[in-house]
C-alpha cells in the first residue's frame, strides 16, 4: 500500500526486500519533479554506504527519469509514473516534459548530481575545512587503513633499539604476549590490535591520550602497583585483626567447620591473598554454621559475640578483593593500551610526514572542528545548499558521522519544502564493529530525536522479494530466536519487526540440513559434500548454477568452498575468495621476484619446485638438492630439456618485463587465465605510480593480495559464493548457508573503556580493561556493562543470521549440524525451529518447509564436462584428499612420503628402533592409523634385508643424516654411512621414485668424498622403496 506523509522528517523502518530502493527513488523524483525548476535536483543530497548502492540509485533515477520523458510513458503510464503524478497534483504532460529538462540538466551537470557515499561526502567536508581541521590543501586521503596501518606497525618495529622508551614497550608486549601462550611474531600480535586505534568505538579515547607520555605510562604502572600493594596491606591488617581476637577467644580449633574461618583469615594474612573470601565461607556464616554442631555452648557464645565483626570482614574483604580484581584486569591491558599508544603516536607522525590523512580518523575531526558552527556558514564553505537529505542503510550509520550529519539537517527538518528522509532497518545492522550504532535508529523510530519536530515512522509491511514459504518461515523462526534477547526493545526487532507481509508469490521452499560430526573438522567434508549436492539437486530442477549463491560466514569458509566446488569440476564466481594470491601460478611468479633480491631464498625456491616437479623426479632428492644449489644450477634444475629461462636476462630487465619474460620462458601463456592477467595489471598499475623497485612492489602487495582477486562478469554459468557481509542488499533466486553454527556470544575477548580518577590512575579519566565474566564480577554497575554487552553480541549475531536468510528469492538451504546439547550457537536455533514447528523430514537429516519444484522460467542445462577454470591452489589436494597409499606418484603424497621416509630412517640406527621411529612418526602427525602397519613391514624388509648387514647393526658405527663438509666448503648429507674396521666405510641411499641415472652419481659423490680422505669403499647401495624394497647395488 502507497504510503503518505506530509511531515518534513521521515523515517521508513524498511526490513529486507521490502522496496526500500524503490521508495527512496520515488521520493527522490517526487522532490524533483513537483517544481518546473530543473535544477531541483541539485538541492538533495542522497548519502549511501556503498559506492555500489550509490551507483544503483544513481541508475534508477536517471532509468526512471529516461522512462518518463519517452512518449511512450503517456500511452502506457507505469504505477510509478502515476504515483508521482498524483503526488505532485499536476498532469502527465507535465511531469514528462519536467522529466525531460531534469534528465538533460543533469547530464549536462552530473557533477552536481549529489548521490554519494558517507565517506565520499565525509571527504569533501574534510577539504573543506582543511585550514581548521590543520590540515594542508593537499594532503591525500587514505582509504586503506589496514594498510596504512602494516605500514605504522612496521616503522615502529625498525626503530626498536634505536628509542630505548619504544622499545621497552615492544619488549613488554613481547614477553605479555609470551607469558600468554600467544605468538611471539610480533608483527602479527601488532597488526592484531592495530585495528582499535582507528575504529570509531575506540578513536575518541585515543585522541584523548595523544599527548601522553610514555613517562605518564610508566607512572600509570607504578601507580597501578602502589594501590594493589595498599588493597592488599588492608586486607592483611582486616585479616590479622579479625584473626587475633578470635584466637582471644580460646576455640578450640576443632570445633570450626572445615576450620574454614580461621583458614581464611590466614590466608588474609598472606602476601596474595586472593579467592577470600570463599563461597564456602559465605555460606557457613549466612546459615550460622561457622562452627560444628559439637561446639560448646561457650564457644557458640563466644563467636557470636564476634558475628558483627566477622560479617564486616567478609563484607569489606569482598569489595577490597573486586577492587584488586579490578585493578588486575587494568594492569593486564597496560601494556596492549601503551603500545597501542605507540602505533597510534607513529601512525600521527606517518601522516604527518607523508602529508596523507585517513578517512576513518576523520569523523571525529570533524565533529570537533564543526560542531557548534551555525549552519549557513557550514553551506557557505561546502558551496552548496541542500534542503532535502536522503540518508540510507542508516543502521550503519555511525554516532559521530550522525552527529556530523545533524547541523546540515536541522534547518531541512523546520522547513514545510524540505525532507529529511531517513530508511534503515536495525535488523540488518551487522558492521557494529567499524562504529554501526543500530540503537540509534531504534530510538529516533520511537521519536527520540535532536531536532525540534519529531519523525513520522512510517514500516514498509510487504516483502517484495522472496516466495511467500519464505516469507513466513523468516517471520516464525525470528520470532523464536527472538527468546535468545532479554532487552524488550531488541526483542520486539523480531517479534513485531520480523512480521512481514507476502507479496502473494506462492510457493518457496526453506531446507534444514544436519550434517554429521562431533567436531568442526569432521564436520567440513560434510559440509562440503551437502553443499555440492544440493547444487546438482538445484539443477535436476532447472536451476541454472548462475542463479545459485552460496553464503558463508568468514573468506576461509569462502575459499574452501571454491576449491571443494573446483574439485567438483563447478565454476565458481567469487570477489572475496578469488584472490590472486590464491593462483599457483602468481606465486611462483612472486618467488622468481624474490629471487631477484635473494638468489638463496630457500622458501622461495621450494615454491618454484613444487610448481616444477615432475612425476619422474624423485621428488625428495628434487627438493634437497634445489634448495642448496647456486642460482645457476637451480635454474638449469628447472629448465631440464623443456626450457630455456635464462635467469641474467630476468635479472637484467625492469619488473613488468621479467615477469612477461618467466610467463614466456616457461609456456605460461598457454595457461592465460584471469589470476595471470589480474597480476600483470596489479604491476602496471603499481608501476604508474611508483618506481618500479622489486622490493616496493613485493611491499605493495604484502598489503593488498588479501584484497585483491580475479574480474569475472555475473554471465558466466558459475555458483556464487561471497560472505554475508558482502551478500547485503543483494538478492539470489537460491541461496545455500552451509557452516551454520556461528557463536551467537563473540568468541573473542572484548575489551571496555572503564572510567577511572584521574587522582588515582595518574592523570588516565579511562582506561582498557577485558570484558569478561571476572570483570563482570567486580559491581553491580560492571555486571550491567558486561550484560549489555553479551546482549548486543545476540544481537549483532541474530541480525548477521537474518540478513543471510532473506537473501533468497525462491529457495533457502541451511546446513548446520545437532549439537545433541546447547552450543550457543546458530545450530540451537535451527535444532529448536525444526523440533518446535514438525516441519517435515525429506530425507535423512534434511527438513523442509515448502516444497522444492522445477524452475518453470529456466530450461535444463547439462552439467559442463569441462574442468572449473581460474581455481588454481596448491593446497586443495592436501586439504580434501583422502589417504592414498605411499608410493603413489601424486606431488604432494610423494614428497610428504619422501620426507616421512627418510625423518623416520633417521631415527634408525638397529633394528629394534623400527616400532619405535614408526610409532614418533604417527604421534607427530605425519602418517595416518591405516598407513602405520603398511610402511612399518616396509621398514621391516628394509632393516632385514640380507644384503643390508652392514647396517643397522649394533657392533658397527652408523650414521643417518649427518652433514659432511667438502673442501671447498659445500655440504654433502649421505642417508645413511656405516664406519668399518679398517678404515673401510659402507654407503646406503634411499630413493622413493622410479629409478633414475642421477641417483647412481649421487652416490658416487658420495664415495668419492670419502675415497679422498683414505677410506676404503666396501658397499655402495641404492634402496628404492615404493610397495616394497629393491636394491641397486653400485659397482
Amino acid at each position: 500500500m502507497k504510503q503518505k506523509s506530509n511531515s518534513s522528517f521521515l523515517i521508513y523502518d524498511a526490513s529486507a526486500g521490502s522496496g526500500k530502493t524503490y521508495a527512496l527513488v520515488r521520493h527522490y523524483l517526487q522532490t524533483v519533479l513537483k517544481s518546473d525548476n530543473p535544477e531541483k535536483y541539485q538541492s538533495i543530497l542522497a548519502i549511501t554506504f556503498t559506492n555500489k548502492a550509490a551507483q544503483e540509485m544513481k541508475t534508477r533515477v536517471l532509468m526512471q527519469l529516461e522512462e518518463f520523458s519517452s512518449d511512450k510513458i503517456l500511452v502506457e503510464p507505469t504505477d510509478l509514473f502515476l504515483e508521482i503524478v498524483e503526488s505532485c497534483g499536476t498532469t502527465k504532460q507535465t511531469i514528462k516534459q519536467r522529466a525531460t529538462k531534469t534528465l538533460s540538466h543533469i547530464l549536462q551537470h552530473y557533477g552536481h548530481f549529489s548521490i554519494t557515499t558517507i565517506d565520499s561526502f565525509t571527504h569533501q567536508i574534510a577539504r573543506t575545512f582543511s585550514r581548521d581541521l590543520g590540515l594542508s590543501s593537499s594532503f591525500e586521503l587514505m582509504l586503506e587503513t589496514d594498510q596504512f596501518l602494516e605500514q605504522a606497525v612496521d616503522f615502529l618495529i625498525e626503530q626498536t633499539g634505536e628509542d630505548k622508551k619504544q622499545t621497552k614497550i615492544l619488549t613488554d608486549f613481547v614477553v605479555q604476549k609470551a607469558k600468554d601462550n600467544r605468538s611471539w611474531d610480533i608483527s602479527y600480535e601488532l597488526n592484531n590490535i592495530a585495528s582499535l586505534i582507528y575504529n570509531e568505538n575506540h578513536y575518541q579515547q585515543f585522541r584523548q591520550m595523544s599527548n601522553k607520555t610514555w613517562t605518564e605510562f610508566l607512572h600509570l604502572q607504578k601507580q597501578i602497583q602502589i594501590l594493589m600493594a595498599n588493597g592488599v596491606e588492608v586486607i592483611n591488617n582486616r585479616s590479622k585483626s579479625l584473626h587475633e581476637k578470635i584466637i582471644n577467644l580460646h576455640i578450640d580449633e576443632a570445633s570450626f567447620s572445615h576450620r574454614e574461618l580461621l583458614n581464611q583469615l590466614e590466608k588474609g594474612q598472606s602476601s596474595n591473598p586472593s579467592s577470600i573470601p570463599s563461597k564456602r565461607l559465605r555460606s557457613q556464616n549466612e546459615n550460622q554454621q561457622l562452627l560444628k554442631k559439637s561446639a560448646s555452648q561457650y564457644e557458640q557464645d563466644a563467636l557470636s559475640r564476634l558475628q558483627s565483626d566477622i560479617d564486616e570482614w567478609i563484607d569489606a574483604v569482598a569489595y577490597l578483593q573486586n577492587k584488586q580484581t579490578l585493578l588486575d584486569l587494568i594492569e593486564r591491558q597496560r601494556v596492549p593500551l601503551s603500545t597501542l599508544h605507540a602505533i597510534y603516536q607513529t601512525t600521527q607522525e606517518l601522516q604527518l610526514k607523508q602529508d596523507i590523512r585517513l578517512l576513518s580518523g576523520f569523523n571525529s575531526l570533524l565533529y570537533e572542528t564543526i560542531n557548534g558552527m551555525p549552519t549557513p556558514f557550514i553551506y557557505e564553505r561546502l558551496g552548496v545548499k541542500y534542503t532535502n537529505f536522503y540518508i540510507d542503510e542508516f543502521q550503519d550509520t555511525s554516532v559521530l558521522q550522525w552527529k556530523n550529519l545533524i547541523p546540515l539537517l536541522e534547518n531541512a527538518t523546520g522547513s514545510t519544502d524540505s525532507t529529511v528522509l531517513l530508511v534503515g532497518d536495525a535488523k540488518q545492522s551487522i558492521y557494529r564493529w567499524r562504529g554501526g550504532y543500530p540503537e540509534q535508529f531504534m530510538r529516533l523510530t520511537k521519536g527520540e530525536t535532536p531536532f525540534s519536530i519529531s519523525p513520522e515512522a512510517i514500516k514498509l509491511p510487504r516483502n517484495y522479494r522472496s516466495r511467500d514459504t519464505i516469507v513466513t518461515t523468516n517471520n516464525s523462526f525470528f520470532k523464536q530466536a527472538a527468546s535468545k534477547l532479554r532487552t524488550p526493545d531488541y526483542q520486539n526487532l523480531f517479534v513485531e519487526g520480523a512480521n512481514q507481509e507476502t507479496n502473494n508469490k506462492p510457493g518457496g521452499a526453506v531446507t534444514f540440513t544436519f550434517v554429521d560430526g562431533d567436531t568442526l573438522d569432521e564436520r567440513e567434508p560434510n559440509y562440503l559434500e551437502a553443499i555440492h549436492q544440493h547444487i546438482i539437486e538445484c539443477e535436476t530442477r532447472n536451476y541454472k548454477r548462475n542463479e545459485i549463491c552460496v553464503l558463508v560466514r568468514t573468506r576461509n569458509q569462502g575459499v574452501l568452498v571454491t576449491e571443494y566446488l573446483a574439485q567438483q569440476e563447478i565454476d565458481v564466481i567469487s570477489a572475496e575468495t578469488l584472490l590472486l594470491s590464491q593462483s599457483a601460478i602468481v606465486n611462483v611468479l612472486l618467488s622468481w621476484i624474490r629471487l631477484r633480491l635473494n638468489p638463496s631464498d630457500e622458501v622461495s625456491r621450494k615454491v618454484i619446485l613444487d610448481y616444477f616437479w615432475a612425476n619422474e623426479q624423485d621428488a625428495y632428492d628434487w627438493d634437497r638438492y634445489g634448495l642448496n644449489k647456486p642460482i645457476k644450477d637451480f635454474v638449469d634444475q628447472i629448465n631440464t630439456d623443456k626450457h630455456a629461462f635464462s635467469f641474467k636476462r630476468f635479472a637484467g630487465a625492469n619488473l613488468y618485463e621479467a615477469v612477461e619474460y618467466t610467463i614466456d620462458a616457461f609456456g605460461m601463456t598457454s595457461n592465460l587465465c584471469p589470476y595471470l592477467s589480474g597480476f600483470l595489471e596489479e604491476i602496471t598499475e603499481y608501476t604508474k605510480i611508483k618506481a618500479a623497485s622489486d622490493r616496493g612492489f613485493l611491499s605493495h602487495w604484502e598489503g593488498v593480495k588479501d584484497r585483491r582477486s580475479i574480474r569475472l562478469t555475473s554471465k558466466n554459468n558459475a555458483v556464487e559464493v561471497m560472505t554475508i557481509h558482502k551478500a547485503k542488499g543483494l538478492e539470489f533466486p537460491i541461496v545455500i548457508f552451509p557452516f551454520a553454527e556461528t557463536k551467537i556470544y563473540a568468541t573473542q575477548p572484548t575489551t571496555h573503556w572503564l572510567d577511572v580518577s584521574q587522582r588515582e590512575f595518574a592523570g588516565f579519566s579511562s582506561l582498557l580493561v577485558g570484558l569478561n565474566k571476572e570483570f563482570s564480577e567486580t559491581s553491580d554497575e560492571n555486571q550491567a556493562i558486561y550484560e549489555a554487552a553479551q546482549e548486543t553480541q545476540v544481537l549483532d549475531a541474530l541480525n548477521i543470521l537474518y540478513v543471510a536468510m532473506t537473501r533468497p528469492e525462491k529457495e533457502l538451504h541451511i546446513i548446520s549440524y545437532d549439537p545433541n546439547k546447547t552450543s550457543n550457537t546458530y545450530a540451537d536455533l535451527f535444532v529448536e525451529y525444526v523440533s518446535t514447528n514438525d516441519l517435515p523430514k525429506c530425507k535423512e537429516n534434511q527438513f523442509i518447509s515448502g516444497e522444492l519444484t522445477t524452475n518453470p522460467t529456466a530450461s535444463p542445462i547439462g552439467r559442463p564436462t569441462k574442468t572449473a577454470k581460474w581455481i588454481v591452489n596448491p593446497n586443495v589436494d592436501a586439504t580434501f584428499r583422502k589417504s592414498k597409499p605411499f608410493g603413489s606418484q601424486d606431488k604432494n603424497n610423494a614428497v610428504d612420503f619422501g620426507y616421512v621416509f627418510h625423518e623416520i630412517m633417521a631415527r634408525i640406527y638397529v633394528k629394534t628402533d623400527v616400532e619405535e621411529a614408526v610409532q614418533y612418526a604417527h604421534s607427530q602427525g605425519n602418517i595416518g592409523t591405516d598407513q602405520q602397519d603398511h610402511i612399518q613391514n616396509v621398514i621391516e624388509q628394509l632393516v632385514n634385508h640380507k644384503e643390508l648387514e652392514s647396517f643397522f647393526n649394533p657392533n658397527n658405527t652408523q650414521y643417518n643424516e649427518r652433514t659432511l663438509l667438502r673442501p671447498d666448503g659445500s655440504p654433502l648429507r649421505p642417508d645413511c654411512f656405516v664406519l668399518l674396521p679398517n678404515k673401510a666405510v659402507a654407503i646406503l641411499d634411499y630413493k622413493t621414485g622410479k629409478p633414475r641415472p642421477a641417483h647412481k652419481d649421487q652416490l658416487l659423490e658420495y664415495a668419492s668424498f670419502f675415497e679422498k680422505l683414505g677410506y676404503q669403499i666396501t658397499q655402495k647401495t641404492i634402496v628404492y622403496v615404493d610397495q616394497k624394497v629393491s636394491l641397486e647395488h653400485i659397482y
